[in-house]
């Protein structure tokens, strides 16, 4: 019998396989459950597994030099990492690190095929996916060419919050991340990051309560967002 959440059940992008193909393909794979802070690839690591990700949470690293890292992002339960190697076969582009206990399906690049070759549905959900991913990369890109770095700043804090039901000006982030975060996705210091968000805690735009950052005024921020000064 199969482990809590040894199941593919939840990975969103199986979720058109019947029961039976799903069972079928669960037997395929090799389980694995990883610590926090553990390495689950390396980036230029050599190897064409596809992971299934069916509890906790990772992240997508990059590594330009040995004391330098950029987030891309993090992969909650339910997703999925290394399909790029599965198709084309090359080096891993980045690296996943486990932030929680989490538990992952390794299936190989030969049981994947078979699945997106005999299974439209997963490859058009492969596919919407991919370009959504290729569109985010385009548009931080262009934050990373275009804005100054307080901008990036700016529009990060905005992209991480939700609205606040109580105040339609208003917006939370929550959990507040911690400076080094920040400063890792938008590719600055963790001190330009304090910085920036003191400055905005002094023009009354930014405030702190447990748990949550608030923006105060979302479309101010918007606006300076979109500032060259």
């Amino acid at each position: 019998m199969n482990k809590p959440h040894e199941t593919l059940e939840r990975v969103g992008l199986l979720r058109s396989l019947d029961a039976k193909a799903r069972t079928s393909f669960e037997k395929r794979c090799q389980w694995r459950h990883a610590h926090a802070k553990e390495w689950l690839l390396e980036q230029n690591d050599i190897g064409t597994d596809i992971y299934f990700l069916t509890s906790g949470v990772v992240r997508v690293l990059i590594t330009p030099s040995p004391d330098r890292e950029i987030i891309l992002g993090d992969i909650e339960a339910g997703g999925y990492f290394g399909e790029m190697a599965a198709i084309d076969g090359q080096p891993r582009s980045a690296g996943i690190l486990a932030i929680t206990e989490a538990t992952i399906a390794c299936m190989s690049a030969t049981v994947f095929r078979e699945v997106i070759h005999n299974h439209p549905d997963v490859s058009e959900q492969l596919l919407q996916q991919l370009v959504a991913r290729i569109r985010t990369l385009d548009q931080r890109v262009n934050e990373f060419s275009s804005m100054h770095v307080k901008n990036r700043i700016y529009a990060e804090l905005l992209r991480r919050s939700r609205p606040d039901p109580t105040d339609e000006r208003r917006a939370l982030v929550s959990p507040p991340p911690v400076h080094s975060d920040i400063a890792a996705r938008v590719s600055t210091r963790r001190e330009m990051v304090a910085r920036e968000l003191k400055a905005l805690e002094r023009k009354g735009l930014l405030s702190k309560r447990r748990g949550a950052f608030v923006i105060n005024n979302v479309p101010e921020l918007m606006q300076m967002l979109h500032s060259d000064d």
